[in-house]
């Protein structure tokens, strides 16, 4: 089944109640003053620092579970993040949420389509545009599709809440692992104005601004701009012509809304958006030189990985060959720019009928990034992704959710329906340099820079054919893979989440969902200046590597990478490879929550979470079924490979305490989970591909802590935060079973029983907030943030030179401000001690191989870096 006529219907659905609303206007107070439903202030909320504390028995509320909630009350895992604790922290965007939420973990996997958001250990891993997020992002309702679409600067935050665990009952959008829901600053019916300067340090230069302005009492426009600038942490080719500055970004961003309070029971939230980002990402440091290809006749100066890419270089550096992650200094030729534009408009209406309430939210977004990458990390031309606009990701995103809500004296019940329709286009253009084939003679045949043109001629002749021609070169410079995927995905869900109260004291909490989907995958396939591995293919054929005989296995992997071969063009000569799937799925959630007293509730929930399957959007030669080239050579034929993977489930179990003690001064938390995930989807990195693979079993168990405590002392707040977290391949087979995991996947046997990637045992945050009076005007603050992980695997091959060892990240703002908070003046600092930790490691494309069941590792070890010692000053001044 197809949805082409839901869209209309739902936008028709929308405009209907619209103009019903309208309608219902005239008849209602044209006095009416908004009131929208926000989420609160939060467990980290520090008091400004002009005013005195807030009282003690102020509520924390939240709406996690789209109603107005008190936080210790909620029988869901949550931390809320208010406004001014976001501002205390300078979160700017989700990878900033780190310091303050210790199970949340954000890593970057190479480029800023690549961003991984991870709750309890779990998430979804590497840059493959076809894999959903397992930690689902919503901005002010409206659900991003991929966690790099989310990565921007945020504006003015309202609030923030981390949902942990399976979601699929309460918004639009299911997901296997968390949730971020971000609500940003609504406007006002007042007038005002802000404005900011920051400085800091690598020439930062920012400055934000905006306005609420409302012209009447039912009618008010928020606006704000922001627009920063830096220059990049990585020091990228020092010494070489070609040096510059890694990790420079610079982007604006503008968000404009308007609120009509159009009755006392209907109001219109409309939001547009426009964002820009070029960045220069992202530059691997070199953590782990490796080791040569090949035992060479006539030594290189030195016996490390990177010798033979310096030889090329000579009398430059090419490549590091000691470890750099403290200089943070990484080698490139070719550009390493990202411009990535990001846009859309949504409406969201709430319609409150006096026995139910109706919110509607309809959006449409663009999100686009076009990028180059040095592919092979080096100073040397080996392999790139040009910078010229022929590699490209495209999201073209439309999502629809309506839900109605109500309460009844026995129940409080909640029915939506969530839509979505997505195109995702992608073209891949990985190229060839003018020294690829230097590299690869010297790496693995000889000791000249053009000793794989004899050896293929040699080869290819065994059998009586054609030798390659010795004039011809074996790899082409300025050609290679150029591939183009396109995908559609449909979704239609209904959803319920019902409270029923079967005593004052005692709820059960029953939620479930329905999701149909369907999506259609086309790509077409182009090899271009390959010569070489059309020799080698005319002797041994379209999968040479399973006719050529041991000897060769060398030559074939480096004549006929995956952007070499020829098989999928066959394939997509005539026609795009075609493929569609779909999915019928049950989820939900079954909770009971005890209110033991006023100051201790309790819970236990059972929920099933599910993320849809979906297609790799990479080149890929086999699928489950083994080789798609069959018959002898010359006679060979190719079948169009199963590029799907299978739906990830869940089946997750929480106990929950939360109590609140000297009358809500001290809030203290406490869960205890068990996740079982079944065929988890696994983005591994090949070395010049993504590929995803559906693991059987992944188990995720363990404990949190969080404490918030308004002290004593005037001003001071504090909140700890311990999580420990056993996140653990299970099940998986072994690489003697046939048909099991380990066996179709023999390079990922260090997954057995292994901590999966990213996933640190212990997690604590913590830190504090004090503000405090200076003289009659003035009044000073002072905030420090800190979170401290044990050691973990940054590789999804897990590969144990990939292990980033226990580290804490510590931040620090003080400052001053007038006490009626006009003006402010604030120092600030992130990574105050400037630790150097590993974000993301992962093997060298090309140099060396990475580690097998039956061999030793000679492969250099890359890393893309987490964000050294960052300090500025910024002037703000409210209105």
């Amino acid at each position: 089944m197809r949805y082409s006529a839901i869209k209309s219907a739902l936008l028709s659905a929308t405009m209907l109640m619209s103009a019903g609303a309208l309608a219902a206007a005239e008849t209602q107070d044209d006095e009416a003053k908004v009131q929208l439903a926000q989420a609160g202030v939060a467990a980290q909320t520090a008091p400004a620092a002009a005013k005195p504390d807030p009282k003690a028995d102020e509520k924390v509320t939240v709406t996690a579970t789209r109603r107005k909630t008190v936080l210790q009350k909620t029988p869901v895992a949550v931390t809320a993040i208010s406004a001014r604790a976001l501002e205390s922290a300078k979160i700017e965007n989700i990878e900033d949420l780190t310091a303050l939420v210790p199970a949340l973990q954000v890593t970057n996997g190479g480029n800023p389509t690549a961003f991984t958001a991870r709750i309890r250990g779990v998430g979804t891993q590497g840059n493959n545009a076809g894999l959903e997020a397992a930690v689902g992002t919503f901005i002010d309702g409206v659900y991003r599709s991929r966690a790099s679409v989310a990565f921007g600067d945020l504006g003015e935050i309202q609030a923030i809440e981390v949902l942990r665990g399976p979601q699929g009952t309460l918004f639009g959008r299911n997901t296997s692992a968390g949730i971020l829901n971000i609500v940003t600053k609504s406007p006002e019916f007042t007038n005002s104005a802000m404005g900011e300067i920051t400085v800091g340090s690598y020439d930062l230069f920012g400055v934000k601004g905006g306005f609420n302005f409302a012209p009447s009492d039912q009618v008010a426009f928020r606006l704000f701009g922001v627009r920063q600038e830096q220059e990049g942490f990585i020091e990228v080719s020092p010494g070489r012509p070609d040096a510059d500055d890694g990790h420079a970004k610079s982007y604006w961003a503008v968000r404009g809304q308007m609120l009509w309070q159009i009755s006392d029971a209907i109001d219109l939230r409309v939001i547009a958006d426009s964002a820009n980002r070029d960045d220069e990402c992202c530059n691997g440091v070199t953590v782990f030189p490796g080791g040569n290809g090949r035992a060479p006749t006539v030594p290189f100066p030195n016996t490390s990985g990177p010798a033979i890419i310096n030889y090329l270089e000579a009398p430059l550096i090419g490549k590091a060959t000691t470890d750099q992650r403290d200089n943070l200094i990484a080698y490139s030729n070719s550009s390493t720019g990202s411009s990535t534009r990001d846009g859309g408009v949504s409406a969201e209406l709430n319609w409150d009928f006096g026995g139910a309430q109706l919110t509607s939210i309809t959006a449409s977004r663009h999100w686009e990034n076009d990028y180059g990458q040095d592919s092979d990390f080096s100073g040397a031309d080996i392999i790139y992704f040009p910078d010229d606009g022929s590699n490209v990701t495209r999201f073209e995103t439309f999502t629809h959710e309506m839900r109605l809500t109500g309460e009844l004296p026995w129940v409080n019940w909640l029915v939506g329906v969530f839509y979505s329709n997505e195109d995702i286009f992608r073209h891949s253009n990985l190229t060839n340099g003018t020294e690829a084939e230097r590299y690869l003679s010297l790496h693995r045949i000889g000791d000249t820079d053009l000793a794989v043109a004899p050896f293929t001629s040699l080869r290819a002749s065994l059998n009586g054919t054609v030798g390659h021609p010795l004039a011809t070169p074996v790899v082409t410079a300025g050609q290679g893979q150029d591939d183009t995927y396109e995908q559609n995905s449909e979704s239609i869900a209904l959803f319920t989440h019902n409270v029923f109260h079967l005593t004052e004291d005692l709820d059960f909490i029953a939620g479930l969902r329905y999701t149909s989907e369907e999506k259609v995958f086309d790509a077409t396939y182009r090899t271009n200046g390959t010569n070489g591995c059309a020799s080698v293919e005319a002797v041994f054929g379209l999968n040479p590597s399973s006719l050529a005989p041991g000897p060769l296995q060398g030559l074939v992997g480096l004549t006929c990478l995956p952007g070499s071969r020829h098989a999928l063009d066959v394939l997509t000569a005539v026609n795009p490879h075609h493929q569609e799937r779909s999915e019928h799925e049950f989820s939900g959630v079954a909770t009971l929550a005890w209110e033991v007293q006023e100051n201790l509730n309790t819970y236990a929930t059972y929920s099933r979470g599910h993320k849809a399957g979906g297609f790799n959007l990479d080149r890929s030669y086999a699928d489950a079924g083994g080789s798609i080239v069959s018959g002898p050579v010359g006679a060979q034929t190719v079948r169009g490979p199963d590029t799907s993977f299978a739906a990830e489930f869940v089946d997750a179990f929480e106990l929950g305490l939360k109590t609140n003690f000297d009358s809500g001064r001290l809030l203290v938390n406490l869960a205890v989970f068990y996740q079982d995930f079944e065929n988890f989807q696994l983005n591994t990195f090949t070395g010049v591909s993504f590929i995803v693979t559906s693991v059987p079993e992944v188990i995720s168990q363990g404990v949190e802590l969080e404490a918030f405590w308004r002290t004593p002392v005037p001003g001071l707040t504090t909140n700890l935060a311990v999580q420990y977290t056993d996140a653990h391949y299970g099940e998986i087979g072994s690489l003697t079973q046939p048909g099991s995991f380990l066996a179709l996947n023999p390079g990922l046997f260090l997954l057995k029983d292994a901590q999966i990637t990213h996933s640190p045992d212990w997690t604590v945050t913590g830190g504090f907030d004090y503000g405090f009076p200076l003289f009659s005007s003035l009044a000073g603050f002072i905030h420090m943030d800190a979170r401290w992980q044990s050691s973990m695997n940054t590789g999804s091959n897990l590969d144990p030179r990939k292990l980033q060892d226990a580290f804490a990240v510590v931040g620090l703002k003080l400052g001053v401000t007038t006490q009626d908070e006009r003006f402010g003046l604030e120092f600030f600092a992130r990574n105050l001690f400037d630790e150097r930790y590993i974000n993301t490691a992962f093997d060298a494309p090309l140099q060396g191989s990475s580690i097998t069941p039956t061999a030793a590792a000679t492969s250099t070890i890359d890393a893309f870096m987490g964000e050294p010692r960052m300090i500025g000053v910024t002037f703000k001044v409210r209105d």
